[in-house]
């Protein structure tokens, strides 16, 4: 199904207002169908969980700021789908933001990276070791060691639940 066909059928019941809104954006990013799709699907969801029309969500300013940014289409409709999408799910993103602010408290080094699982879903962290030697090994295990037994490394998973 082509974009305008997308557009026609999902937004057969907005106003102008909201159509012309919505081309503006798709006239600058240049979604694919399937983006789109996703783009109104989110639309929709936000605008009926907070009672307003879709053009008042399109409105939102971190959504005009990521279409004013600088970029390639591709880039800009990836921060733009990417704000939208905070504005989608607000707990989880909250919920992200914390496991980040976690992570960056343990202070484990350079060395040490722990990544949440996609969408905090499954509970399974991943933690990556980057050592040029022994003894860069060591000191990265010796961080990840003295955060587990603080108790401060339990936390992350706390975050997951």
């Amino acid at each position: 199904m082509r974009r305008e066909d997308v557009v026609a059928a999902r937004t057969a019941r907005w106003n102008d207002d909201e159509r012309a809104a919505l081309a503006t954006a798709v006239a600058a990013l240049r979604p694919s169908p399937q983006h789109l799709t996703d783009i109104l699907d989110w639309l929709d969801d936000i605008a009926a969980r907070d009672g307003v029309r879709p053009a008042s969500v399109l409105a939102a300013p971190a959504l005009a700021t990521a279409l004013g940014a600088r970029g390639s289409a591709p880039d800009r409709l990836k921060r733009w789908k990417e704000a939208l999408r905070r504005l989608r799910y607000p707990r989880l993103v909250a919920r992200e933001q914390a496991f980040a602010a976690e992570v960056r408290a343990l202070d484990l080094g350079r060395g040490v990276g722990i990544a949440p699982p996609a969408a905090l879903e499954g509970g399974t962290v991943t933690i990556t070791i980057r050592a040029g030697s022994a003894s860069d090994l060591d000191a990265g295990l010796d961080r990840l060691d003295a955060a587990r037994r603080t108790g401060r490394l339990a936390k992350l998973f706390g975050l997951l639940d």
